[in-house]
């Protein structure tokens, strides 16, 4: 039997991204997808989840658990808090969506520019950095940048404008160690930006089917 990933997501463009990565560095798994849009649309406006969207990822995860997934990701930035909790009640991986990121730029260096195109995932992900640094005894540094419509526009289909924004946007930083795009939905931007910038990028897709074919 083929090794299950149990995949969730919140936007479709994040399906094609992780997609992507799964037929690059590990094709041979068997990955089941629940989607559930409503996630991202019921999120408070300041990007934080009620309750019920909290209480409706962990029901996904444990949907997954009892579909057979050998493994878990969330590939959305925002629900990392109700993947951490509901977690600890499965026997099997549950990852959320820039761990592997955090991890691989940690050992990468100490400097950072994070890129994102949702208004709430540089916090989410800035105080997860910063708490997996005070973790591990690490200092940071950290610059993040927003890149406004970017979003709206993949949304309606028009990768390529995205693309320029969020390149253009990137080409904001100042010199660090990684760069972190901090969407699933930017993976494949991320050619782009190496190109454009010159700077060493990671994506949340490569690094989190990394790290899951790492602990399997």
């Amino acid at each position: 039997m083929p090794i299950r990933i149990g995949l969730i997501h919140s936007v479709l463009p994040a399906i094609n991204a992780v997609e992507a990565m799964f037929e690059k560095h590990w094709p041979d798994t068997q990955r089941a997808s629940l989607f559930d849009q409503s996630l991202y649309l019921d999120l408070n406006p300041d990007r934080s989840m009620p309750p019920t969207v909290f209480e409706r990822v962990a029901d996904l995860v444990r949907h997954s658990y009892k579909a057979g997934a050998d493994a878990i990701l969330c590939t959305g930035s925002l629900f990392g808090a109700a993947i951490e909790a509901v977690r600890q009640d499965v026997d099997i991986p549950v990852l959320t969506s820039f761990e592997a990121l955090i991890e691989t730029a940690c050992e990468q260096g100490s400097k950072f520019a994070l890129v994102a195109t949702d208004p709430g995932t540089n916090k989410t992900l800035s105080d997860d950095l910063e708490r997996y640094a005070a973790a591990h005894r690490k200092p940071i540094e950290m610059e993040t940048i927003y890149v406004d419509n970017a979003m709206s526009l993949l949304a309606n289909g028009n990768q390529a404008e995205h693309d320029q924004l969020v390149v253009s946007g990137a080409l904001k930083a100042g010199p660090c160690d990684a760069m972190l795009l901090g969407q699933f939905s930017m993976g494949p931007t991320k050619p782009l930006v190496i190109k454009a910038t010159g700077l060493p990028v990671l994506d949340a897709p490569e690094t989190a089917v990394l790290k899951l074919k790492s602990l399997l």
